[in-house]
């Protein structure tokens, strides 16, 4: 009996590592995650990276370094711990050997997967990146452009991947200007972010009426901000889709109070937005997101009490003190089905 009992264990962990470099059938999930300043510990003297050094007021240290990585490594995973996650967008991720780090130095590293990164502009040098699986995705490009023309802040990362049904997915991976100096004062920084994004997908759309558009991002507004509502024209789910529409998945969620972030009080900042091809009802053909929609990833473990009895994001480090969590952002994700 205990030589059986070994065998299915170690039948069923097998079974873990196929799927992790396969995948599962046609469905598969998406993910966007602000990993909370992920740096290394050396100084790029093109960048203010002052506070992510050894001696830097709270000292960043390979340690520390290496603790993050595994840190948001395992969340990720715990996303799909069978499959794991076939896209992960990413925000606040200083380069492109960070992101290699992530991928091959963790657990992540069964996924196989393919890390895409361009510098911007960003002073502080945080940049958007993405992940893929190359045994579920295929590659075919990526590019960049800026979010804004008037100040220098992250790129807009813009990557073409098709799945097994060779459906394309055009996937734009944002970090528009933070509420800094407060969201009134900034919000028209915000809004210039949208109508940028709102320029190039309205271009695709003209040329591909029914594009599988992916926007995700911190967005630092709320669904129902001028820049995301009105600017860009993410417009709450209904029952009907304009192919041609741009859909805030989140905005269920955010009426109802639920928020990635915790500042005061609850923020939802993390969200994804989507072309209405990808929300079609009908089923036996093409690909479609599965109601209901947009989920934000929070299990016990990711949070702490804090000091008004909230449970809120476990976060890295403050300005004065070193925690060792995770982020001060919830992930968010769809699920995908291609059919």
């Amino acid at each position: 009996m205990r030589l059986n009992l070994f065998l299915i264990v170690g039948l069923f962990a097998l079974m873990i590592e196929v799927n992790a470099q396969k995948g599962h059938g046609g469905q598969f999930k998406i993910v966007f995650y602000n990993t909370e300043n992920i740096f290394d510990t050396i100084d790029d003297p093109n960048t203010s990276d002052e506070d992510f050094l050894p001696d830097s007021r709270v000292p960043w240290t390979s340690e520390r370094y290496n603790h993050k990585l595994s840190n948001i490594a395992r969340v990720l995973i715990a996303i799909d711990s069978v499959n794991l996650p076939a896209i992960i967008g990413l925000a606040e991720v200083e380069n492109i050997q960070v992101l290699n780090d992530l991928i091959t130095r963790t657990n992540l590293q069964k996924g196989d997967y393919q890390a895409l990164l361009e510098e911007g502009s960003d002073p502080r040098g945080i940049d958007v990146a993405l992940i893929f699986r190359k045994n579920v995705m295929k590659y075919i490009d990526h590019r960049t452009f800026p979010s804004a023309h008037s100040f220098k802040t992250r790129s807009i990362l813009y990557v073409r991947l098709a799945d097994a049904q060779k459906d394309t997915f055009h996937i734009f991976v944002n970090h528009w200007k933070s509420r800094t100096g407060g969201a009134v004062e900034t919000e028209s920084k915000r809004i210039e972010n949208a109508i940028t994004l709102k320029h190039l997908t309205d271009s695709l759309l003209r040329q591909h009426p029914k594009a599988n558009l992916v926007i995700m991002g911190d967005f630092n507004d709320e669904p129902d901000n001028k820049s995301l509502a009105e600017a860009l024209g993410a417009q709450k789910p209904d029952k009907k889709f304009n192919h041609a529409g741009l859909y805030n998945l989140m905005y269920d969620r955010f009426q109802q109070g639920e928020g990635t972030l915790y500042y005061k009080d609850w923020d939802l900042f993390d969200q994804f937005i989507v072309s209405g091809t990808l929300l079609s009802k009908k089923r036996g053909k093409g690909t479609v997101i599965l109601p209901p929609y947009a989920y934000i990833f929070k299990p016990e473990w990711l949070l702490y009490k804090n000091k008004t009895g909230e449970m809120v994001p476990n976060r890295t480090a403050g300005s004065r003190e070193y925690f060792g969590g995770y982020s001060d952002h919830l992930p968010v994700y769809v699920v995908v089905k291609s059919q």
